[in-house]
């Protein structure tokens, strides 16, 4: 499913007849709600045997009480329970009602969308680890040690770098999708539940080459490609450490761009051996930036550097030893080097 909801970006902009995008209580319009939920299915061409998804059906959000009885006029937060209506094909069964959710009215469906065929990509749109600075932490804004990046390059084949802040990395995944758009604009993508394969893999600091000395953001890697990823805030919870909340105030893009242009040139010049100079013309000819998400508080930008720029200049690779322990250290910071070995997806 796909959720266009009141944190999404085209809640931002006038809708195509010129009014607001209404969220309920949210937005003050306790009457009035645009948001909407479009369901998906998965589909094997005919020819090719290669699947993909398209929209099966979407409809309005209703006005819902939960089973302690408070009423949620917008979509409060993702996974809440909708008792559906029969519709279309459709016969929904009654385990939502029977835990005890309920609708103020019938739901408004849409049944024949338009059967737009979107390639699946199975990713994991927030893995990461635990940082030292808090007991507890938000989940939805990304970090320097990873977490909500919503970047789509983070799934079958890629590999991921991130700092190990606290004793035992505390590694956690979660928000798939089997498909999603940079920018992630509405506020989901096709959020699913996915089955995967992992190697998880540490590298002390004492084997760490020249570009992991530096790392303090989640890198990614695929075959072809370095990924930088970086933020409004690069480590929103050291600017904001006594009300972490306040990021959701401040998003913007030209910070994040700002922050991701200043990492890629630091891993460019740490890892290639480069002056300043020449980073800047290489990342300016050679480097294409785009926006992961616009939706997770602390905005998020990326760039994708080709590995064919540089060819044979890349430093000494990284050796991770099959058994070391995992120790905390912020000064000579550790790495979780995880990568994907395979992962195949499900719609359980």
């Amino acid at each position: 499913s796909n959720a266009a909801a009141w944190w999404g970006f085209q809640a931002r902009v006038k809708q195509v007849d010129g009014s607001d995008f209404d969220a309920g209580d949210f937005t003050g319009t306790p009457n009035s709600n645009d948001e909407f939920i479009t369901i998906y299915e998965l589909v094997q061409d005919a020819e090719s045997k290669e699947y993909y998804t398209k929209p099966s059906y979407q409809f309005l959000w209703p006005t819902l009480t939960d089973p302690d009885g408070v009423e949620r006029n917008f979509i409060q937060y993702p996974g809440t329970c909708v008792p559906h209506d029969p519709h279309g094909d459709t016969v929904p069964s009654t385990a939502v009602s029977d835990l005890g959710w309920s609708k103020a009215d019938s739901i408004t469906y849409y049944d024949s969308p338009f059967p737009a065929k979107i390639p699946i990509n199975f990713h994991i749109g927030c893995m990461g680890l635990a940082p030292a600075s808090h007991e507890s932490v938000d989940s939805i804004p990304p970090l320097p040690s990873g977490g909500n990046l919503d970047n789509k390059r983070i799934g079958i084949g890629s590999t991921m770098y991130y700092p190990v802040e606290v004793a035992g990395a505390l590694l956690s995944m979660g928000d798939t999708h089997a498909a999603q758009g940079d920018s992630e604009l509405d506020g989901t993508g096709i959020e699913t539940s996915l089955t995967g394969k992992f190697k998880i893999s540490v590298i002390k600091s004492a084997d760490f080459n020249d570009w992991q000395k530096i790392l303090d953001f989640p890198l990614g890697e695929t075959n072809d490609h370095w990924v930088v990823n970086s933020f409004t805030e690069i480590d929103y919870l050291e600017t904001f450490s006594e009300n972490p909340g306040d990021i959701y105030g401040v998003s913007n893009l030209d910070d994040a761009m700002k922050n991701t242009f200043s990492q890629t040139r630091k891993f460019i010049m740490a890892a290639y051996n480069l002056t300043e100079r020449e980073a800047i013309t290489v990342i300016t000819n050679g480097v294409d930036f785009g926006v992961a998400q616009v939706v997770d508080g602390n905005w998020g930008m990326f760039s994708e550097i080709p590995k064919s720029l540089f060819e044979s200049k890349m430093t000494e690779s990284a050796q991770c030893p099959s058994e070391c322990a995992v120790q905390r250290g912020r000064k000579s910071r550790e790495l979780l080097f995880g990568y994907f070995i395979d992962c195949s997806g499900c719609f359980d």
